[in-house]
């Protein structure tokens, strides 16, 4: 997988057009698929027109105060911690001229481990995908065959298709346009607005102070929203050993698993 590119004339990767990255883990995708066998063609995605039912209200944000700011909103994000387990949905949605795709999954982290489920448009988990370590792993929901890896520079964020809100601490300060804090669906969090003059394009992430996690993120272009990024029924258990069994039977919680 190529590196991704620089676009803004700065050293830093500019990590919030990482709609590229999300171009990538598709293509991915389709070409683990392939290696695996079968007849699919890779993610199935769901498509229509106009606004989802489930974006119309985009969660009901409410400020709370201002104590949250551009200027120190990077220091509060580097005091954050992700829990070292959880399960979540993700819910991805793209956005252009009036139609929109989905792709839905669940995350589930554990002993180092990430491991993504992907939904086909019958709502059944089609394929899996993880990344232990410096190893990419995918199989096929009940399939014998299971293609190991290099993750190379593809993280367990990019396999969830979730942005990574802890790049804004190494952001230029002049790129992050607004900070505070917001009340989503009761749940108290932090919103930084980051954007990239040289593209147009700007993301905004909303991280829970409560679970550290994200819980959604919109790229926009201009005032256009092309893509929003949800998680939700976050649960802060361990996922079972069961969903972290390979085709062949081995654990990928195992120290020993095959590379």
């Amino acid at each position: 997988m190529e590196e991704k590119t620089e676009i803004a004339p700065r050293d830093k990767k500019p990590r919030h057009t990482a709609l590229l990255v999300f171009a990538c883990v598709l293509l991915l995708t389709v070409v683990t698929v392939l290696c695996l066998g079968g007849k699919g063609s890779g993610i199935a995605l769901p498509t229509g027109s106009g606004t989802p039912a489930e974006q119309v209200e985009q969660n009901g944000y409410r400020r709370t105060n201002a104590s949250i700011t551009v200027d120190n909103v990077q220091q509060v994000i580097a005091s954050m911690s992700r829990p070292e387990a959880y399960t979540a949905s993700v819910t991805n949605t793209l956005y252009w001229s009036g139609s929109w795709e989905t792709i839905y999954a669940m995350q589930y982290v554990r002993d180092g481990v990430c491991l993504t489920g992907y939904f086909d448009t019958e709502g059944n988990v089609e394929r899996y995908q993880a990344i232990k370590g410096d190893q990419y792993y995918a199989w096929r929901n009940g399939g014998t065959v299971q293609y190991t890896g290099a993750a190379g520079v593809v993280s367990a964020d990019d396999m969830s298709m979730i942005p990574t809100y802890e790049t804004v601490v190494q952001e230029e300060k002049d790129r992050i346009l607004a900070a505070g804090e917001r009340t989503v669906n009761g749940e108290a969090c932090i919103y930084v607005t980051v954007s990239d003059s040289q593209t147009g394009y700007s993301l905004t992430y909303w991280v829970s102070a409560v679970s550290g996690l994200l819980v959604q993120a919109d790229y926009n272009r201009g005032t256009e929203l092309v893509r929003s990024v949800v998680i939700d029924n976050i649960q802060q258990e361990e996922p079972s050993e069961g969903f972290f069994l390979l085709p062949d039977g081995t654990s990928l919680l195992a120290d020993d698993t095959a590379a």
